[in-house]
């Protein structure tokens, strides 16, 4: 009797798979790059585009800061008309002490409202524009605060 050898075949074995544990790690790893590097390029961006100091006396001529935002609303702060710039009051009073407040143009905005609401008892909205106008105004920069002293106790007074 004569045995021969028969030969099976069989598939060829796959290669392993990446394990789970591996490839959460590296979508872990690939995850945190992209945060740093986007933060990173979201703060440069930032930077870039804030506001730089201006001289209030040069209010004529309103320099392009680069932020779209922050010229509007310098614009609405010093060159729009009262009526204008009080029928985003709200809206602007938030922006400058929120976003903008080391703009030192944005914030005779703040003044021009002060005002406009102390002086015109028939503002539309007057007790709301005025009791936002005091939170701001006390919120304001320290080297701000001067220009306020006189309108605070007016503007606590607006019922």
């Amino acid at each position: 009797m004569r045995l021969d050898p028969i030969f099976v075949l069989a598939p060829r074995p796959k290669p392993p798979s990446m394990s789970t544990r591996r490839a959460f790690v590296g979508m872990g790893i690939a995850f945190v790059t992209g945060g740093v590097i986007g933060s990173a390029c979201g703060y440069a961006a930032g930077r870039a585009g804030q506001a730089k100091p201006v001289d209030a006396s040069t209010t004529e001529e309103l320099q392009p800061t680069g932020n779209a935002d922050l010229d509007e609303v310098r614009r609405l702060a010093v060159k729009a008309p009262i009526e204008e710039l009080m029928r985003v009051a709200e809206t602007f009073l938030a922006t400058v002490s929120l976003q903008y407040a080391r703009d030192e143009v944005a914030w005779q905005g703040v003044v021009r409202i002060a005002a406009y609401v102390v002086e015109h008892p028939e503002a539309a909205n007057r007790a709301r524009i005025a009791k936002v106008t005091l939170q701001v105004a006390e919120r304001a920069p320290s080297i701000r605060q001067d220009d306020y002293a006189v309108w605070i106790p007016r503007l606590k007074g607006i019922k």
